[in-house]
């Protein structure tokens, strides 16, 4: 993976994410928080495994946080988790225990800060675990999972900086595109080239999912709708390549249009989107709404292309989600605040023919978007 920049951002920062769930616990009266489940032990403690067993998070009042891993994981995450303590729970080795959640809460609930509660913060991400918790813990319980889902949609520095690593994993998913999309290569082999690139420059396995589309394929806009499969690449073809990677515990997302040896149609098409992308990335400021940015997104690019439609969403949230809060559609009114994380993806596709994508991430600040790479610094 690329080595990032310094941070060059200098809208001031939010309160750690840390210090705004302690925040929470204290205007809730709550004695210490549980979280079950990977993405919210990624959130508070950075850690992510691949392949990892169930998990869990303890915070104390104080902020001290105890991670409950399965026991062979315990070494890795004492050496990668921001985590005040880390404790295992099974037995050495893999397969025997069909119902690991059972020995998880046993765990959980042993631990002091746990036994001593009388209000305990609670959010799950992993099935069947309320009904365990309950049965094992008489501390009164209060739901937690607004309170992280709203902490979760402003990010912290180390935050954006996994974000971004994951987005430059993507680029190299594009640039391995624009390489491979030469005349009689299958889609299904450009759709290949990509998640090897980006597999690579992550340095270890990653979450892939990506749109390839070309020729005609293109009006057809993105999965499910179509797959990349065995059609062949053709001289004058556009290809669209919607690469969205998951690396060290966060999403990265990128669209970009290439051609099969050049286009001039698809050449203007796509700069004209693009002068909308960076026109909407100036509007992603606090205060300011999803609805309203879709909405001077889709009037641009329908005077911009008489005929031609713009069947989905202008852009979303990003980070321990690839499709998060906010959206960039009509229904969406939440205002943006500083520092959240937001793709922005005007396309316009002609039924039959073609279609044009591009696709950049920004956060945002109260000077507008900056796009995420410039933020750290590097070349956009």
């Amino acid at each position: 993976m690329t080595t990032t920049s310094a941070m060059r951002l200098t809208t001031a920062k939010p309160p750690h994410r840390l210090e705004r769930l302690r925040t929470w616990m204290q205007s809730e009266g709550v004695d210490c928080t549980v979280v079950f489940g990977p993405d919210h032990v990624t959130h508070l403690t950075g850690y992510s495994r691949y392949f990892g067993g169930p998990s869990a998070l303890v915070v104390g009042a104080d902020g001290e946080r105890t991670l409950v891993v399965m026991l062979d994981e315990v070494r890795i995450a004492r050496e990668s988790a921001a985590a005040d303590q880390v404790v295992g729970y099974g037995q050495r080795g893999f397969g025997f225990d069909l119902a690991p959640a059972q020995k998880l809460v046993e765990t959980v609930a042993a631990l002091p800060a746990v036994g001593a509660a009388r209000r305990l913060g609670f959010s799950s991400e992993v099935p069947g675990v309320e009904q365990l918790v309950a049965a094992s813990i008489g501390a009164q319980r209060v739901a937690a999972d607004d309170e992280l889902r709203r902490m979760r949609l402003v990010k912290d520095e180390d935050e954006l900086a996994r974000i971004l690593g994951a987005y430059e994993c993507c680029w190299q998913g594009q640039r391995a595109v624009s390489e491979a999309a030469s005349p009689g290569t299958q889609e299904i082999e450009i759709f290949s080239a990509a998640q090897t690139a980006a597999q690579i420059a992550s340095g270890a396995p990653i979450e892939f999912v990506c749109d390839l589309l070309t020729g005609p394929n293109t009006a057809e806009v993105c999965c499910p709708i179509h797959v990349a499969g065995r059609r062949t690449a053709e001289p004058g073809d556009a290809v669209i390549a919607d690469v969205v990677v998951r690396s060290n515990g966060y999403w990265g997302d990128t669209a970009e249009t290439h051609t099969v040896g050049g286009n001039d149609e698809v050449d203007a098409i796509r700069s004209e989107l693009l002068a909308i992308l960076r026109g909407a990335g100036t509007r992603l400021v606090p205060g300011a709404t999803g609805a309203e940015v879709f909405g001077e997104m889709n009037e641009r690019i329908r005077a911009a292309f008489p005929g031609g439609e713009f069947p989905h969403h202008g852009g979303h949230g990003l980070g321990l989600g690839s499709f998060e809060d906010p959206h960039v559609i009509p229904g969406d009114d939440t205002p943006f605040e500083s520092w959240m994380v937001v793709a922005l993806e005007p396309g316009v596709y002609f039924p039959g023919r073609l279609g044009v994508r591009v696709e950049n991430v920004f956060v945002v600040s109260p000077d507008g978007g900056v796009e995420l790479r410039e933020a750290f610094g590097a070349a956009a």
